[in-house]
């Protein structure tokens, strides 16, 4: 029995060893667990999170490790928003590419772009700007940008065009590709360097004694009338030319030339034809166009900003001018000015066809049509204009007739502004009627 007793207490005691020793593990096992999670998490508050993921995935905390990953993507998110801020676009928006759906990292990438096109834009390498913003059309400005860009390097073709820097011109106009009317100005520069290689058949400027010094300009006689070219000629010249009606053929020798010998004609070369401009219109817009133009060649004048007059049955050729003239060669006309048109817009074979009108309205061209009275929404051919969309204004004078209103045009400075020059005349001889679908002039506008 006491033999019996000591094995009992043997066991026992082996037991409690046991189990002393098992706790004992497990207390070793948790202390190490605490002291692993406190360095994980010690880590962690060094911003080491890599580190901290590592040491958290080890343990178990799974959630942790992925705040270790939420943090290093935040981390990298700031550190692409200061490649960003100093302007090192590609390295950012390769940064921002690289945190893939991380909040608005995708949108922040092509913010990246928006903004070296920005750069672009601001030191002046337009096309440049305009091919980035192509590759980002949905970013919000970007369409707005690229607008603002082409805009700009249409600016500076315009201005190479007008000072005659034709080769640097055609390098603008190709760098700005089909905007607005890129393509038939860069057509109608191509004409003009060709004319200048091959030379003039026809000279305008046959010689010093040929012209007539005005002081402000020189009066060139031609076999289509009279042209008149400024001495400051240069960008800023507009261009005119001036059809007389069916009993006006000797007026450019007459009124048209007291003009002209004005103490401040407008800065613009001006062509005033001699012959009835109503028979065969198409013809005698195109020769007086390339006498124009070809006076413009040799005084080195790039044709712009042109101006068609008319006087009585030549009204009709200048409202055909405006559309032939677009038509044929995409030169938009800035402004037609009709003084008394023959037979009070009457003629029907010569009015403008729907065709026409709608192919001024798209050359942007203002019609002023400058009568005595009574003239309006009531004749068919203006009627017909303002359906199409044309900006149409009768200008009713007070001193009606028919030479009356083509003198006042001039004394009141009527040509002087629609050529750039000055002010539109508000005076008591001028009343302006804007013309709309709605219109009921002359019936109480």
């Amino acid at each position: 029995m006491k033999k019996e007793i000591r094995i009992l207490l043997a066991v026992l005691l082996l037991a409690a060893l046991g189990c002393g020793g098992l706790l004992g593990r497990r207390a070793w096992q948790e202390r190490q667990r605490r002291n692993a999670v406190a360095a994980a998490e010690a880590l962690y508050q060094r911003e080491a999170y890599t580190a901290a993921r590592d040491a958290f995935l080890a343990i178990g905390l799974e959630e942790r490790a992925r705040d270790c990953d939420e943090q290093m993507l935040r981390l990298s998110y700031e550190a692409a928003e200061s490649l960003l801020e100093r302007g090192e676009f590609l390295d950012a928006k390769e940064a921002f590419l690289a945190l893939g759906d991380y909040h608005d990292a995708e949108l922040r990438a092509s913010e990246c772009d928006f903004r070296r096109a920005q750069s672009y834009g601001d030191a002046g390498r337009y096309t440049d700007a305009i091919a980035l913003l192509g590759t980002i059309p949905d970013y919000p400005g970007a369409e707005e940008y690229r607008t603002a860009c082409r805009d700009a390097l249409y600016a500076l073709a315009l201005e190479a065009t007008y000072a005659c820097r034709l080769d640097e011109a055609v390098a603008r106009w190709n760098e700005l590709g089909d905007w607005r009317d890129s393509e038939s100005i860069k057509r109608r520069c191509l004409s003009r360097i060709a004319a200048m290689n091959a030379g003039t058949d026809e000279p305008v400027r046959y010689s010093e004694y040929a012209g007539q010094d005005l002081g402000t300009g020189t009066l060139y006689y031609h076999r289509l009338g009279l042209i008149f070219v400024p001495k400051e000629a240069g960008p800023e010249t507009s261009c005119m030319i001036f059809y007389p009606g069916g009993y006006d053929e000797a007026l450019a020798n007459g009124y048209l030339n007291d003009y002209l010998y004005a103490p401040d004609p407008p800065n613009a070369l001006m062509l005033l034809c001699y012959a009835n401009g109503y028979g065969d219109m198409a013809a005698k817009v195109e020769d007086s166009y390339r006498t124009l133009e070809q006076a413009a060649l040799e005084n080195n004048i790039f044709l712009h900003d042109l101006v068609l007059c008319g006087a009585s049955m030549g009204a009709y050729t200048a409202c055909q001018g405006a559309a032939q003239l677009y038509e044929e060669y995409g030169i938009c006309t800035k402004a037609v000015l009709t003084f008394d048109a023959g037979m009070h817009w009457e003629v029907a074979d010569h009015t403008l066809t729907p065709a026409q009108c709608d192919s001024t309205a798209k050359a942007g061209t203002q019609f002023l049509l400058l009568e005595g009275g009574g003239v309006g929404m009531n004749k068919r051919a203006i009627e017909l204009m303002v359906a199409h969309g044309n900006d149409v204004t009768v200008v009713e004078c007070a001193a009606a007739g028919h030479y009356g209103i083509i003198y006042d045009a001039m004394e009141y400075g009527m040509i002087d502004w629609a050529l750039g020059k000055g002010e539109r005349p508000t005076n008591e001889n001028y009343t302006y009627y804007p013309l709309t679908r709605q219109s009921t002039y002359p019936y109480g506008y």
